[in-house]
């Protein structure tokens, strides 16, 4: 029963639709319309209403304008293609587009005053009510908004976001530009698509601005979610948009020999185990570090561990690095680079490898220097009497 009670319904709203279509698309003679006409106004400078005058399915022709109804001291003028008009021309069904402009007396009253704008063809007249309510003004209001409402980062970032601002009010505004930041944090404001820091913004009646936000927080900021409130201000009244900033730590690794060491040394061909420091320094857990050296040629090194799982934030772990210098390598310093690498980065460190030679061939130098002095002494023993 529901259904067909809607069916029915349905069935009468389209008949009336097509009886009444044919009545609006015969029609013929002037109009005169405005989206607004009906103001309320606060001052009483110029008053200013946007119209259209239409021509509906008659010869084209001259329409002239006037109003009627005003107060005997107020003014009014129709403006037209940038100059003073009184009338228009107006062909079938070409929109022509004009303004009025209505000037109050000095000292105008509070209150409504109504007239009309009168439209006069050849063949036909037209009459526009239009209402105007001096002395009402409007309040003012702002909104704001933003698309982040939660932005994520390092301790070493900077963090920017737009917030747009809405002028809701009758009039032009001076929107003052500030925020609300955790201790430590500094906050800036730059037009959207510049690098010139302001901390104001003019936006028209019912107009909108948009503004780049720059936030940067202090040096060693832990992780953490840190609360950012921005705030327009006008001179009656404000809006404020929260935004989060959601600070992710970040591993920093150092590394260096036991007690920060930066050299050993070690003997030709032989095995010596050096110590190694590696230090997270950062405020979030560095982990997968797979460790790996450049040496001298005919060198070796190598780890243990290799890879070292995890080390927490501001911990240190311990590896162990065998290095093997090449027994041809003589006496003197050579350069060997300790690289400990993970996913998010990369470091190094240089070490000063200082290499002695073996004291077995010391002894062997010995022996031969001696062989050679007693090798001398018999020399002179037995050829020196003749």
């Amino acid at each position: 029963m529901k259904n067909y009670g809607k069916k029915t319904l349905f069935a009468v709203i389209a008949m009336l639709l097509m009886c009444v279509a044919p009545l609006l698309a015969d029609y013929q003679g002037l109009s005169v319309s405005t989206s607004y006409p009906a103001l309320n106004v606060s001052d009483s400078d110029m008053i200013t209403f946007d119209l259209t005058v239409n021509n509906y399915n008659m010869a084209p022709g001259r329409v002239d304008l006037s109003v009627e109804g005003l107060p005997a001291d107020w003014d009014y003028q129709f403006v037209g293609g940038g100059g003073q008009v009184s009338a228009v021309f107006a062909a079938p069904n070409s929109p022509v587009k004009v303004q009025l402009w209505v000037i109050p007396n000095d000292g105008v009253k509070a209150g409504n005053y109504n007239f009309n704008v009168i439209a006069q063809g050849a063949d036909s007249t037209y009459q526009l009510p239009l209402t105007v309510a001096l002395g009402q003004k409007l309040p003012e209001r702002l909104a704001i908004s933003t698309d982040l409402a939660t932005i994520s980062g390092t301790p070493k970032s900077s963090f920017s976001f737009n917030v747009t601002v809405d002028n809701h009010s009758a009039a032009e505004t001076l929107v003052n530009l500030d925020s609300t930041v955790p201790d430590g944090f500094k906050a800036e404001f730059a037009e959207q698509y510049g690098s010139k820091s302001i901390n104001s913004v003019s936006i028209g009646a019912g107009a909108s601005k948009t503004v780049k936000v720059t936030v940067t927080p202090p040096q060693g900021v832990t992780e953490g979610t840190y609360p950012v409130t921005v705030i327009a201000k006008a001179s009656t009244t404000s809006a404020a948009i929260p935004v989060k900033l959601d600070i992710k730590g970040q591993a920093n690794l150092s590394l260096t020999g036991e007690n920060g060491i930066l050299s050993f040394s070690a003997v030709a061909g032989k095995e010596k185990a050096v110590t190694l420091e590696l230090k997270n320094n950062g405020t979030a857990d560095a982990s997968d570090i797979s460790l790996a050296a450049s040496t001298p040629s005919n060198w070796t090194a190598t780890f243990s561990p290799k890879t070292v799982d995890t080390i927490a934030a501001g911990a240190t772990e311990k590896v162990t690095m065998t290095v093997t210098p090449s027994s041809q390598a003589i006496t003197g310093d050579y350069g060997l680079t300790v690289r400990a690498n993970t996913k998010s980065s990369n470091i190094s460190q240089q070490f000063r490898t200082t290499i002695k030679t073996s004291s077995l061939w010391g002894l062997v130098a010995i022996l031969i220097i001696a062989g050679g002095v007693i090798i001398l002494l018999l020399a002179v023993k037995k050829f020196g009497r003749r």
